[in-house]
């Protein structure tokens, strides 16, 4: 599955490493065709069925361009890809190709592509099942609408549901912009949004600031800053002799303005301090860079464990009680809270644990948390 840079479907295709047919070979050739002839940046696996085994026949080789390999949690992804939302966004295609798309997105831009699922189906929590449902998808609503307003959203590869959270924007809005995208290639700065049909000047007013453009025409498109202050950011840069991304991109300039000297009828000190504060992190992305992980390379199975070993593994869930853990065996370890050190463990984390306790009858494995990584 070929995925553009806005997450659109560009080439699939399936290849057989595994048994029955074991034709790794072949496979290879396949996916270092890809490569070539996409300049594929990076490959996520899902971390289902044969995750382990597809992420091993990709390394066998160095493939063209060095694309970098990402395991990526797939919980939720056969719910989505059956769903009809699924259908209506791919209607040509069938559920493996949707599932496929899905944990691809995930990669790009994980809360665009996790918000089209019931939070119930993404298998993240204790008692997901068990609360009052509403209550639930209220306060997923309240996480993703903090988000939005903490760093905002890529236009260019936000989905539908994802945009239809900004402000001014509805579910008409949200779609014209995903097809406006499809239709005319990725949106190369804020201006360019007022062409979306039926996306006046009211509610570009509102969405704005939250839109994010990487690598557009302007550097002020990927902050916060609104484009009704870019002016006053451009009065800025001329008065200390420097461009946009040089005032970005310089601490020492921006200690240089005195933002009382900008002040007046439309602009009080308060938001000055405000943009002032957006330059100095634009396009502000908690999360960091994504980091490639590796699994213990001698363990594969449960019975490959022994006490006492040491082993890199990812958090996949948190519960009161302790957090699970993916050591790349067919089932998760568990760090039961009393022995993670009064240390607090999130999604994804990659973590060193010690195997405590295995018990292969029962397929329950108990970890110990040493450090992070």
């Amino acid at each position: 599955m070929i995925l553009d840079p806005q997450g659109d479907i560009q080439y699939n295709t399936t290849v057989y490493p595994h048994p029955p047919q074991n034709d790794d070979e072949k496979a290879l050739r396949s996916i270092n065709d890809l490569c070539s002839r996409f300049s594929i940046e990076a490959i996520a696996v899902g971390n289902g069925t044969a995750g382990r085994e597809t992420m091993d026949v990709l390394k066998k080789n160095p493939l063209p361009g060095n694309p970098e390999i990402f395991l990526v949690n797939e919980n939720g992804a056969s719910i989505y890809s059956a769903s009809d939302l699924a259908r209506e966004e791919f209607p040509d295609y069938d559920i493996t190709v949707r599932g496929a798309i899905s944990i691809g997105r995930r990669l790009m831009d994980p809360l665009a592509e996790l918000v089209k699922i019931d939070p119930k189906s993404i298998g993240v929590g204790q008692y997901q099942h068990d609360v009052n449902q509403r209550l639930l998808q209220d306060s997923l609503n309240k996480t993703i609408s903090s988000c939005v307003n903490l760093v905002g959203v890529n236009i260019n590869t936000a989905s539908k549901h994802l945009l239809q959270h900004i402000s001014g924007l509805g579910n008409t809005l949200a779609q014209n912009i995903v097809e406006h995208r499809r239709e005319n290639g990725p949106f190369k700065d804020r201006q360019s949004i007022l062409t979306v049909t039926r996306l006046g000047a009211k509610a570009f007013e509102q969405c704005a600031g939250f839109l994010r453009i990487r690598d557009g025409h302007n550097p002020l498109d990927n902050t916060a800053v609104h484009p009704e202050s870019y002016a006053i950011v451009h009065q800025m840069a001329r008065d200390l002799n420097c461009k946009i991304d040089e005032l970005i991109n310089s601490p020492e300039k921006r200690k240089g303005i005195e933002p009382g000297r900008y002040v007046n009828e439309k602009f009080g000190l308060p938001t000055l301090k405000d943009i002032l504060s957006e330059l100095e992190k634009p396009g502000l992305d908690p999360r960091g860079k994504a980091k490639v992980f590796e699994f213990h390379s001698g363990i594969k199975t449960i019975e490959d464990l022994e006490i006492g070993m040491q082993v890199p593994g990812l958090v996949t869930n948190n519960t009161k009680f302790g957090a699970f853990v993916n050591i790349g065996v067919k089932q998760d370890g568990l760090i039961h809270i009393s022995q993670m050190g009064g240390n607090d463990l999130h999604l994804d984390d990659q973590i060193m644990v010690k195997i405590l306790e295995i018990d292969v009858p029962r397929k329950r494995i108990n970890l110990k948390f040493l450090e992070a990584l």
